[in-house]
């Protein structure tokens, strides 16, 4: 077990790290940034979750994927499906020009769009810190 809590530990440190990215860029007013370290910080800390039931979701960098995967464990996760979906828009949508029909990122990506991702990806984070303090209550 003590395997799985470090490595769980390490995916939600990173999320923890990509999420003050998200904040800051939000700051910056640079949209499509902070909507990218938003979902990757949803997803990291999905992954992190995943590894205290001994899973390594290595296939998928999506919020959405990994929600299901998470899903089979705590269904109390089945509340930010939707918001998974909106998350997953920007893994490459928010670097990509070619992922937007005539428009860049920079250009297309608002800052309504970055505070959602940030607060989706709040409250994906702190769901897994809580699950994770309930499911490892000792090693904190």
């Amino acid at each position: 077990m003590e395997i799985l809590a470090k490595e769980a530990d390490r995916w939600l440190r990173q999320a923890e790290y990509d999420f003050k990215a998200a904040e800051w860029t939000l700051q910056g007013e640079f949209y499509a940034p902070c909507c990218f370290w938003a979902q990757q910080a949803a997803a990291k800390a999905l992954r992190g979750y995943l590894f205290l039931h001994k899973e390594d979701a290595i296939a998928t960098r999506s919020v959405n994927d990994l929600l299901d995967r998470v899903m089979t464990y705590d269904e109390s996760f089945k509340g930010f499906i939707g918001v998974s979906t909106s998350l997953d828009l920007y893994y490459k949508t928010a670097r990509f020009p070619d992922a937007l029909p005539g428009g860049i990122p920079s250009e297309v990506i608002s800052s309504k769009d970055a505070i959602d991702a940030v607060k989706q990806a709040s409250d994906i984070i702190e769901m897994v810190e809580m699950k994770r303090k309930e499911y490892l209550p000792d090693t904190l």
